[in-house]
């Protein structure tokens, strides 16, 4: 491209929506996750006030996973926050790219799958065990 064409190009606005709209993906994720742990958070709080201290241990042990889950939660939003400006930033330069990360969805997504793992794991022994009625 010569140098007259090159001030010449053009970002279409859908680009700049594509990149609100995946500001408000990562956005919604961030609330789900920080939902869940502030759930799991209020359950290990009634479960040491009013189970005894036989759940001291795993109440203890969700309030390690919850405020874990919290921090991830708190990190995908500055996370957001900075990519969209970034990309935001890329688009009215009118710059190539990467537009994309292909490594944080997956370490991400693989967090999340553990935890949810863990409390599922979580919950079964407790049922086999016999927990609270």
């Amino acid at each position: 491209m010569s140098g007259a064409q090159a001030g010449l190009r053009r970002t279409e606005a859908k680009a700049f929506f594509a990149n609100e709209r995946t500001f408000l993906h990562w956005m919604s994720m961030s609330v789900t996750i920080g939902s869940i742990s502030a759930a799991l958070l209020g359950v290990a709080g009634h479960a040491h006030r009013h189970w005894g201290s036989d759940f001291t241990v795993r109440a203890v042990g969700v309030r390690v996973l919850a405020l874990i889950m919290m921090a991830i939660s708190i990190g995908m939003a500055v996370y957001a926050a900075v990519n969209f400006k970034r990309r935001g930033d890329m688009l009215v330069q009118k710059l190539d790219g990467p537009y994309d990360n292909r490594v944080l969805p997956v370490v991400l997504t693989c967090v999340l799958m553990t935890f949810l793992t863990v409390v599922w794991i979580g919950s079964i022994v407790s049922y086999i065990e016999g927990g609270p009625q």
